[in-house]
């Protein structure tokens, strides 16, 4: 890397966040590490950071709270959760609260480097050139060249998650797209979740882009399929 990518690794487990940390420096990222959510609360929120990788379950304040925290104000860096607890319901809070991905423990330092490259993949707008180009709908914006947003001529803080469905429900309005067929193809990594870990990011999409979220003009819901772009919002 040219440029180093900046991480913030959060654990409370001392030897996993070292080997961690050492993984990644040895690669060429920087890392910072806290040892506690509470701890990372001021980097997370005033750092530049790249990505975040947060353990769940920590003492205090858990990785979900942390995230919880971060994306309410405003911070939209991709976040991979590491958990010991990786059931559905577990998985389903975590994405409601912002995450982009899961990993369960144990798991090859590999593994999380290939999930933390693809993160950034999609954070930096990282596409092919036929698709460096803008998609306009009603007063919504996508500029995929700039991996921007905006609405009514204001810019939209979206999560890489968040932009890349959004990109793909724009790529083609009016088209009903399933929950399953959302998450094969935002996705990068095998998904071993369940469907409807999808809602959550819509629900946090309609909450940036709609002046009344609970009826919305731009994200639509089909009803027995899943979810489209308004072609005429």
């Amino acid at each position: 890397m040219s440029l180093a990518q900046r991480l913030l690794i959060v654990d409370d487990d001392a030897d996993l966040r070292i080997l961690l940390a050492g993984y990644f420096r040895r690669i060429g990222y920087e890392v910072e590490e806290k040892d506690s959510a509470i701890a990372a609360i001021e980097p997370a929120t005033t750092g530049r950071f790249d990505c975040f990788i947060f353990d769940v379950s920590m003492p205090g304040m858990t990785g979900i709270d942390l995230l919880r925290r971060v994306r309410d104000r405003g911070v939209t860096t991709p976040t991979m959760f590491l958990t010991a607890h990786d059931s559905i319901d577990d998985k389903a809070a975590g994405f409601k609260a912002g995450a982009d991905d899961y990993l369960g423990k144990p798991f090859n330092p590999r593994e999380l480097e290939m999930r933390v490259e693809a993160l950034l993949r999609r954070s930096q707008g990282t596409q092919p050139a036929v698709d460096s180009e803008r998609l306009s709908i009603g007063d919504l914006v996508i500029d995929k060249r700039r991996h921007e947003v905006s609405l009514s001529g204001a810019r939209v803080d979206l999560t890489p998650l968040e932009f890349q469905i959004l990109e793909l429900l724009a790529s083609e309005p009016g088209r009903a797209w399933s929950r399953n067929a959302l998450l094969d193809q935002v996705w990068s990594t095998e998904y071993e979740g369940y469907q409807r870990n999808i809602d959550p990011h819509i629900n946090r999409l309609r909450k940036k882009l709609e002046i009344d979220p609970k009826n919305p003009h731009y994200v639509l819901t089909v009803r027995g399929v899943g979810y489209k772009l308004n072609e005429t919002p």
